[in-house]
């Protein structure tokens, strides 16, 4: 390899072989010294007070088990403290400490930790817990609040309210309008979308191992943001943030579930102080549908306004979602409508309500995966209106400008991504009427839809340690979720200096390493990969001012000699953002085959062309997409959380994807090195994937049966619905 090829080649992950061969440790494969186990105890009621009694008696009960070393309930648990509004008015980190009352504000919250020698013991013991409740009437439904005033103080709060952005990007607004409303268009198109409450299911299950040196904490978990984790555990425990260090080296899977600090972490920190041995806590699959977030339900209304050429004239997309009693989160599913298509009248709006369920947080995609199902389903819907060609109606309305802004974008590349794509999938010969394509006694349908997502870039550090044997580790408190994020910057690093990549390494996931974002918004290749670049150029001058050298030998000879002085930690800031919008873009091309004899979709065949700045490892990238579609077939076809509508309690079962509901894929890139965001060229891709891809299965639906699906998951009994021809009134 030559100085300049390390970036844009296709490099295995650098951590590969030990997660093949099961040498790779994650956080429930650590065992310490004196190490005891955990389990948790759930409420079984959406909303009332649990007695006293009950908690006394089955606590008492529990503690006489065989192996029991503490009861952790709400009459025992040491005080813990309210975390500030900075960290909660605008992400969803609960307002109520864990254990801290009586009340029950959702089915699943916490209600007593066990804590005992071994987990068979632990587990067998939790299971003799029998609370008895005072319920209460619970809200399960955002209707029942809409009209219900959201200003109440304190961490249990009720009604619905209408956030102004999403989270601390106060750009990204969620309430906007713009220009009058037409009065000439002559095709209205308005509908009502709707999406599930989904669940991460990511393949590790969240575990946390806590363990007390003195006054001194140290957490290993799995988790995406170890800053943020340290500084809510210190908050919760009244201590430094100096005295705790988080742990995550590898992160298997996450999609937005271990973004954040939830509350088995806090519980976990105090079984251990309160037993004085570490404690190993981990959720089971049915704890984590209700402990470590999901995305909430949405339903949205779109209306687009056109003229006889299919020029919209005016948008709105209106959400109402959900979030519980004791956080904030606001699924921003409208931020994308905003500025995808140009559009002189826009109006968008979201309205959260506040129910007795648990806790929503981000999930791949936040906004753009639900909102763009809506969005990109409308433009179908109208297209079919005007007799257009889908793709024809969105290149006519393509937006060269950021409208919500009026920034130029740093770099769109939009319409090669449609050019290309239909072409690689030959879209030319799709026909314009639906139930047109069958093949062995199938309906076969074509669809597409636009795939956007935000560029996005925050402050990171890196530390660079040079070894005496010229070997040079760069580090970052950052995370490798299985996205290949050690492996990119671990290129960053030796294209920077000039090192071959078997003298170059890089750590993660300490929060002892210098300071790093959450891994999350599609940012951590912009973020962390440019504080690499700076450490990295900054070694290379130094070098060079050392010794002027340039070959490979010559760099490791000068390493070796001076890596004393080689040794140090550079900062990056979050770049100009000032002057320009950011934002990455795709396209979705689908076919897919649908029986309706027995109601089955079967997607089998997908092109997509992404627009993501430069393209630092084309097999990681093109991994991340193909990841990201599997996800959004997930969305489409299969996954909702089952519930029974009563009681709020979880029934049945959560359908995934697996290799049989692959595609054949077709992935490509765009090339488009793009600097304006950051010194290496790149924009997020890790999201971009899902986003667009239920649209494009319903629109190719629409295509194969005529039946035009709304709602996601779209089921076998909507496939099986007898298809009937549009009215001629409909049709006009």
């Amino acid at each position: 390899m030559t100085t300049m090829d390390r970036v844009g080649q296709s490099v295995n992950r650098v951590e590969g072989g030990g997660k093949v061969t099961g040498a790779a440790t994650y956080t429930a494969d650590v065992v310490l010294p004196g190490q005891v186990h955990a389990a948790l105890v759930q409420s079984e009621i959406p909303h009332g007070t649990v007695t006293a009694d009950s908690l006394r008696a089955s606590a008492d009960r529990v503690a006489a088990a065989p192996g029991v070393l503490h009861v952790l309930t709400p009459l025992n648990c040491p005080p813990l403290h309210a975390l500030p509004d900075d960290l909660t008015w605008d992400l969803p980190l609960e307002r109520r400490p864990p254990l801290s009352d009586l009340t029950v504000q959702h089915v699943g919250q916490h209600m007593m930790l066990v804590v005992a020698d071994t987990w068979e013991n632990a587990t067998a013991a939790a299971a003799l817990v029998e609370l008895d409740y005072e319920p209460l009437p619970a809200t399960l439904d955002a209707h029942d609040v809409t009209e219900a005033p959201g200003g109440q103080d304190g961490p249990i709060r009720q009604g619905s309210y209408r956030p102004d952005h999403f989270v601390k990007l106060s750009e990204e607004k969620l309430q906007d309008r713009r220009g009058e409303p037409p009065t000439d268009g002559s095709v209205r198109m308005a509908a009502r979308y709707t999406t599930p409450y989904n669940a991460h299911y990511p393949i590790e299950l969240s575990a946390t191992i806590a363990a007390w040196d003195g006054d001194r904490l140290t957490v290993h978990d799995s988790t995406r943001w170890i800053a943020g984790e340290r500084a809510a555990l210190a908050v919760y425990l009244g201590m430094s943030e100096d005295d705790v260090r988080v742990l995550a080296p590898l992160v298997g899977g996450a999609f937005g579930s271990k973004s954040f600090l939830w509350m088995h972490v806090v519980l976990c920190a105090v079984a251990a102080r309160e037993v004085g041995r570490p404690v190993k806590l981990v959720l089971t699959r049915d704890q984590m549908f209700s402990s470590t977030g999901h995305r909430p339900r949405t339903e949205q209304d779109v209306v687009l306004i056109a003229d006889d050429r299919g020029d919209i004239l005016g948008t709105e997309h209106h959400t109402l979602t959900e979030t519980s009693t004791v956080a904030h989160f606001c699924e921003p599913a409208g931020l994308s409508t905003r500025f995808l298509y140009q559009s002189p009248h826009l109006e968008v709006s979201h309205r959260t309500a506040r129910i007795n369920a648990p806790t929503p947080c981000f999930m791949r995609g936040p906004g753009e995966a639900p909102g763009l199902f809506a969005l990109e389903v409308a433009i179908d819907e109208l297209a079919h209106e005007l007799g257009l060609d889908p793709l024809e109606l969105r290149v006519r309305n393509h937006a060269d400008r950021d409208q919500a802004s009026g920034k130029p974008w740093s770099g769109k590349h939009l319409l090669d991504c449609y050019e290309s794509g239909a072409r690689r999938f030959g879209w030319a010969d799709r026909p314009v009427t639906p139930r047109a394509l069958r093949r062995d006694g199938v309906q076969v349908g074509w669809g597409m839809a636009t795939a956007t997502y935000p560029g996005r870039r925050m402050p990171a550090s890196c530390r660079v340690v040079t070894a005496p044997d010229g070997t040079v580790q760069f580090a970052s408190a950052t995370h490798e979720v299985g996205n290949g994020v050690r492996t990119v910057m671990t290129q960053v690093a030796a294209d920077a200096t000039g090192l071959p990549l078997s003298s170059v390494s890089f750590e993660s996931g300490d929060s002892d390493f210098p300071a790093a974002p959450y891994s999350g918004a599609s940012q951590t290749t912009a973020t962390v990969g440019s504080a690499v670049f700076a450490a990295a150029s900054e070694w290379r001058r130094r070098v060079d001012e050392l010794a002027g050298s340039s070959s490979p030998e010559d760099l490791l000879n000068v390493a070796r000699a001076h890596h004393d002085r080689l040794s140090f930690v550079a900062d990056s800031d979050a770049g100009d953002q000032e002057h320009e919008a950011f934002q990455s873009f795709g396209a979705h091309f689908c076919e897919v085959e649908v029986d309706e004899e027995i109601g089955r979709a079967s997607v089998v065949r997908w092109v997509a062309v992404m627009d993501c700045g430069r393209v630092l490892n084309p097999k990681l990238a093109r991994s991340q997409v193909m990841g990201g579609i599997t996800f959004g077939l997930g969305m489409a076809l299969l996954e909702q959380v089952p519930y029974d509508g009563e009681t709020a309690r979880m029934i049945g079962e959560y359908y995934l994807p697996t290799h049989a509901d692959r595609p054949d894929f077709d992935v490509s890139f765009v090339d488009s090195t793009d600097y304006g965001l950051d010194p290496i060229g790149v924009r997020g891709i890790g999201e971009i994937g899902a986003c667009g891809v239920p649209a494009a299965i319903a629109n190719a639906i629409f295509h194969a049966t005529g039946k035009r699906l709304r709602d996601l998951p779209i089921t076998l009994e909507n496939l099986m619905t007898p298809y009937r021809p549009p009215t001629s009134e409909e049709a006009r």
